[in-house]
């Protein structure tokens, strides 16, 4: 008799084997929901949400965009109905497809009414995007997407047609955007394959055809990126259809590592072939270099093909015959160029110096894992090194961001000052260093915190990643770099889509360094972005509407403001007014320049930015420029606005902006695993916070805070200052001031009171008496004159003088309620007429 269980045993095997083996055939459509959301691919621009549609087969996945009317990825990423929005082979997963418009593209006008699936499984998948007609677009056009089993590429059929009985004029075009820095695309001229690549993420995106050309404008450069994309014609002009004609272009979309591997890809399935050519690429040792960027272009600079090189060191590029130039590149390397003429050469050699790198090891004063800003200048004649561009942690521009304790930065041969920092309560590490050509070289640091501020946090109210359109940054990358830059508290604020980095942060292991919530910067669109673009958090995300819930935007600032402050039936939330224009929103709606009641959004707002201009107010109220923000704000409290400041960075890249201008903001729960949105949000609303781009003050009147209002019958307070600080973000200067006002008497500096100022970093500790005559606000700044931050902050803040400023304190003098005094500070209010160039604030 047989032993039935020794036989279960092997078929179960052979099912398992049969399971794991066996290659998964036969595609699918499926509409995406809650439950089958883990569907989605991975990679940095990831945009599918619930009520999208997923097309996948064995060896690529698509997501097309729901045909909802006001489906939209976000404020610079419009009308996404029927695009696709997510593409990668399931073997790479690594999504870097911003859109692929197949019906050319449009903002805010709907690209696709509806979507019918044809096929749903099988061998071959069909999916069919129709758009009706419109008086601005009298004809209808459908595109179907075919994805069918063993082709690792979608299908696009699009029928254009004139069912009116007058001729009409169509533009036939699509769009395909990956990046916003679309130079790396094909030469500007007719081709069967269109390309653009995002070299330093290992992706690229190509249409091609088999049966006409292809027209191309070569490199787009920097364009309104709610227009941006890199446009494929296929017809150099217009095209007329009389009553009843249609037209129909057929294409594939391909995605791959590189353009060779589009190439490729184009030669397999159009038969046609291209020249290769072989690269072979070594150091002076014999050793292969991998991963190196090799790219062939022409003399106007256009890339013609591009690959990696493997582990042995080679890449296989496609190219028609001329000259051309190929360049091989790998940071810590060195780059080469050549000249090389095809078909005549079909294998060259290429030897790289060895890479120059510097192993870093990073540590807390316990000695734990601490995320630090690294950056590299180049001395003695040395150039900042190229890292990468400025949308990774890992490696933007001269800088680097770490997440873990040891971590290795490769680098051109030379000499360096290497800065390593961590925000403002830690002392900046300099280094001096030289490494040779080829030199692997160590460097252990010891990261010291010269201050803490218990009941304190640091906070980042405002900040982007790729969710928001304007940036490329990813989000894991965003939460490096904000951390590494000192910042406990950052909500996610992208352009008109509710999220959170809650689960990067999780991901990540940064739960004791950073807290996040769900937010939006609701952005108008158009804008204009200094008057129409306001955060608001903690929020409720909606899986499955626009946005994540967003509200809708709108061209008037309270119409789109008041949207935000209802969402979520009125559920509490912070209202932040982002770099307004304060003479246009508040004074001067129509912008004649003559004052009226502005847009009214006043009532709803409870903070609003100063950011940057913070570095300008001592100049300001000392008998300088009072043009600018901080100064407008002044004349704002003393009109009876009780709007109180912040200071952001509003980042768009991995860079210096983040850490470089922030909020103390005063909490119960400090420390960042315990930080409870709500309790920020509550206690920003009061204007407990302290804005600075360095020091730390702690201001209070009387015992009260920041933001408070306090009685004080017979006019006497006491001002309790301290201050700490970095040496450095230097402080040499505390100034009060009463509605605005200087007075020489209540500015205390080092030069003129050196007995208050001690050595870094409790610089000064003194509780200064004051007689008010009326009701007054009080504010402190401290700062240093004459100084700058520029030792840690690079970019538009390096030459900034370091300034921390309190948010007002209001004393009632009279027992009746404090009261405003209007005063205008010498300068009438400011209008919205325009002056010059205005180009949108992000």
């Amino acid at each position: 008799m047989r032993n039935r269980k020794g036989a279960f045993l092997l078929w179960g095997l052979m099912v398992v084997c049969l399971l794991t083996v066996a290659p998964v055939l036969g595609g699918e459509i499926v509409r995406l929901n809650q439950k089958n959301l883990s569907l989605l691919p991975g990679g940095k621009e990831v945009d599918g949400m619930e009520g999208d549609w997923l097309m996948r087969n064995d060896l690529v996945v698509a997501v097309i965009g729901a045909a909802y009317s006001d489906r939209e990825a976000n404020q610079m990423v419009s009308s996404i109905q029927g695009a696709v929005i997510d593409y990668t082979s399931r073997r790479a997963n690594n999504d870097q497809l911003v859109v692929y418009y197949p019906q050319g593209a449009r903002v805010d006008v709907a690209s696709a009414d509806t979507i019918i699936v044809l096929r749903a499984t099988g061998a071959s998948v069909q999916l069919r995007a129709i758009r009706y007609p419109t008086p601005a677009e009298p004809f209808t056009s459908s595109t179907t997407y075919t994805l069918n089993d063993g082709e690792g590429f979608l299908r696009v059929t699009t029928t254009y047609e004139n069912k009116t009985s007058e001729p009409v004029t169509v533009r036939i075009y699509d769009q395909l955007r990956c990046d916003n820095k679309v130079d790396n695309v094909a030469p500007k001229e007719s081709s069967h394959l269109a390309y653009l690549q995002n070299d330093w993420y290992h992706a690229a995106y190509g249409v091609a055809t088999t049966d006409q050309k292809l027209y191309t404008e070569g490199k787009v450069g920097r364009k309104n990126l709610i227009k941006l994309g890199y446009e494929i014609q296929y017809a150099e002009d217009s095209v007329r259809l009389s009553p009843g004609q249609q037209i129909t272009v057929s294409r594939v979309l391909l995605t791959g590592a590189d353009v060779a591997d589009l190439q490729n890809q184009y030669m397999t399935f159009s038969g046609e072939k291209y020249p290769s050519l072989n690269i072979d690429l070594k150091n002076t040792s014999g050793k292969a270099v991998a991963e190196a960027f090799v790219t062939v272009r022409d003399a106007q600079e256009a890339v013609l093909s591009s690959s990696l090189t493997d582990a042995s060191g080679r890449a296989r590029l496609y190219l028609p015959p001329g000259r051309y130039f190929v360049d091989a590149t790998k940071p810590g390397h060195d780059t080469l160029r050549r000249e090389i003429s095809i078909p005549t050469e079909k294998t060259i050699s290429l030897v790289m110096q060895p890479q120059t790198k510097l192993l870093l090891q990073v540590t807390g004063t316990n000695g734990d894992m601490l995320p630090v800003k690294v950056e590299f200048r180049g001395t003695k004649g040395t150039k900042n090194p190229m890292l990468g561009p400025d949308t990774r942690s890992e490696g933007a521009f001269n800088l680097f961001y770490s997440h873990t304790k040891d971590f290795t930065v490769p680098l051109p041969p030379g000499n360096y000052q290497v800065i390593v920092s961590h925000g403002p309560e830690y002392q900046a590490e300099v280094r001096k260093i030289s490494v040779a050509r080829g030199e692997t070289k160590p460097l252990a640091i010891q990261m010291n915190r010269l201050f803490s501020t218990p009941n304190w946090i640091i906070a980042d109210l405002h900040n982007h990643s790729t969710g928001s359109g304007d940036s490329n940054v990813g989000r894991e990358d965003r939460i490096i770099n904000l951390a590494a830059s000192g910042i406990e508290f950052a909500p996610a604020t992208e352009h008109n889509r509710i999220s959170s980095y809650t689960d990067v942060i999780g991901s990540l292991g940064f739960q004791n360094l950073i807290a996040s919530a769900a937010g939006i910067e609701l952005s108008g669109r158009p804008g204009p972005g200094d008057i129409n673009h306001q955060i608001a958090f903690p929020l409720r995300t909606q899986a499955g509407r626009r946005g994540y819930g967003a509200p809708k935007t709108d061209k008037d600032p309270l119409v789109q403001m008041s949207r935000l402050y209802h969402y979520d039936q009125d559920r509490f939330k912070l209202m932040q007014q982002n770099h307004p224009n304060i003479g246009w929103l508040y004074f001067d709606k129509d912008r004649d320049g003559e004052i009226d009641k502005g847009f009214g959004t006043e009532s709803i707002t409870d903070v609003m930015e100063i950011r940057e201009t913070l570095a300008d107010l001592p100049e300001a109220v000392n008998g300088g420029n009072t043009d600018t923000r901080s100064f407008h704000w002044l004349q704002m409290l003393n009109m009876g606005y009780r709007i109180f400041g912040t200071a952001n960075s509003d980042n768009h890249t991995v860079g210096h902006g983040s850490g470089s201008l922030f909020n103390y903001v005063y909490v119960k729960h400090d420390k960042p695993a315990e930080i409870d949105p709500v309790e920020v949000a509550e206690q920003v609303k009061k204007g407990r916070v302290v804005i600075s781009d360095g020091p730390f003050l702690d201001a209070r009147v009387n015992g009260a805070l920041p933001g408070e209002e306090i009685k004080a019958k017979d006019g006497k307070v006491n001002i309790l200052v301290k201050v700490l600080t970095a040496d450095w973000a230097p402080v040499n200067t505390v100034q009060i001031l009463v509605n605005g006002r200087a007075d020489s008497s209540l500015i205390f500096s080092q030069k003129t009171h050196p007995v208050m100022f001690k050595k870094s970093p409790a610089i000064f500790a003194e509780t200064i008496p004051l007689v008010l005559k009326t009701d007054g606000h009080i504010i402190v700044m401290a700062y240093g004159k004459d100084e700058n931050i520029g030792l840690v902050t690079g970019g538009k803040m390096k030459t900034a003088l370091p300034i921390a400023l309190a948010n007002p304190i209001f004393v009632d003098v009279d027992g009746n309620g404090f009261t405003p005094n209007r005063d205008l500070l010498g300068q009438p209010l400011p209008t919205g007429k325009k002056k010059g160039d205005e180009s949108e604030v992000e």
